[in-house]
């Protein structure tokens, strides 16, 4: 692990968005697998090309947009990792949070051209379920990331944990309410 960690760092030295767009890139595959093989249990029936879409957003939106974050929360706030810092910081960063999955939620429905009518639903209904899904995992993590962890290595670390939350937002976002309503009205 060691050798993975000093690898990491010298090339997150040189090329920060690109090293967190593949790490996080591969958080939200393992995270989109775990969410159709082992909540979902599709087994053969796997969506490739929801996993696709997964990848795709957490590479180039959720990374750019956590390098970001984390980079713009430092410059504002300083680099301590007191936790009165630390509670600046996540307050912040919480008052992103439900952009941030509105974000997910819109960028998701476009890869799969649902209309605007379907987005809009989708986020009146399941979007305040994800929100508070998201506070209730992020809190705590963002805490210890914000106090333990250096800078350069919160994406890394925060995707660890990420894999958690992007098997949940890929099964939320993907099996919303709205979804089975259209299936119910289509049986029928």
């Amino acid at each position: 692990m060691s050798a993975f960690l000093r690898w990491y760092s010298r090339h997150l030295k040189k090329h920060q968005v690109a090293v967190n767009m593949v790490t996080t890139g591969a958080v939200f595959f393992l995270g989109d697998i775990l969410s159709q093989q082992v909540v979902e249990k599709k087994g053969e029936l796997h969506e490739v090309d929801r996993t696709v879409r997964s990848v795709l957003i957490g590479s180039f939106y959720t990374a750019p947009a956590a390098t970001f974050i984390y980079n713009s929360v430092d410059k504002v706030f300083g680099s301590s990792q007191s936790p009165l810092s630390a509670l600046k910081k996540m307050g912040m960063i919480g008052m992103l949070t439900p952009f941030n999955i509105i974000t997910y939620v819109i960028i998701n429905n476009a890869l799969q051209f649902k209309s605007l009518d379907y987005t809009i639903h989708q986020i009146k209904t399941d979007v305040p379920r994800m929100i508070l899904a998201g506070y209730c995992l992020s809190v705590p993590t963002q805490f210890i990331l914000l106090t333990v962890a250096p800078l350069k290595h919160r994406v890394l670390l925060g995707n660890m944990v990420r894999v958690l939350w992007t098997c949940y937002l890929t099964h939320a976002s993907n099996t919303s309410s709205h979804v089975k309503e259209e299936e119910e009205e289509s049986s029928e």
